[in-house]
């Protein structure tokens, strides 16, 4: 119903903000990040997703639209509604869940309050049909949105390297260089590990 509210922020609390447009105030749940780049007595634009349940109508809003599109791909998982999907986004910036899916870094995900082992490991698996890897990925690692629409061995080779110690963003690094020059992950993950000097 609402893309985005354009107004002047009025209040800040710890989960929500107001937003006073045209004289109507919309109180807008948001994730830390969205809540602190923005201050109190100025314009912002904010982009909104508006969820009804059960005749209650709640706006949840976010700095960037890649947020709320993160956010909506979220909650449409099983057993993960706003206020979980709100504590991924809070923790994680859309490039880390992105690249926490691809390397099938579980772990990433139990750092979001209310999300324990279990539903980490079915965050990874379902949102793996979800994401939008060319655009969430590179929303801000530039060279990571090179593995964008790649093969599994690819995916396989990041998440292969993540497993031996090696960072997230170490791992795609090393695999972009060398995507084209295998078909297997265990050829991809050979040719990674020489490129990072193990």
């Amino acid at each position: 119903m609402y893309g985005y509210i354009r107004g002047k922020i009025t209040k800040k609390d710890t989960n929500y903000l107001i937003v006073d447009a045209h004289g109507v105030g919309y109180k807008i749940f948001c994730d830390s990040f969205t809540l602190g780049g923005v201050k109190t007595g100025e314009e912002a634009t904010i982009y909104t997703y508006l969820k009804v349940a059960e005749g209650e109508l709640s706006l949840y809003g976010f700095a960037l639209e890649e947020q709320k599109n993160m956010f909506e791909k979220l909650i449409s998982i099983s057993g993960i509604g706003p206020k979980v999907a709100l504590g991924v986004l809070s923790t994680m910036k859309v490039n880390d869940v992105a690249a926490a899916v691809i390397s099938s870094d579980d772990k990433a995900f139990t750092n979001a309050p209310g999300v324990g082992k279990k539903m980490a490991q079915r965050l990874v698996l379902e949102l793996k049909e979800k994401v939008n890897f060319e655009e969430a990925v590179g929303v801000e690692l530039g060279g990571m949105a090179d593995l964008a629409g790649s093969t599994d061995a690819a995916a396989d080779a990041c998440a292969a390297l993540v497993g031996l110690g090696y960072s997230r963003n170490e791992a795609f690094t090393a695999v972009s260089a060398v995507k084209n020059l295998g078909d297997t992950a265990e050829e991809l993950v050979a040719l990674a590990l020489k490129r990072v000097g193990r």
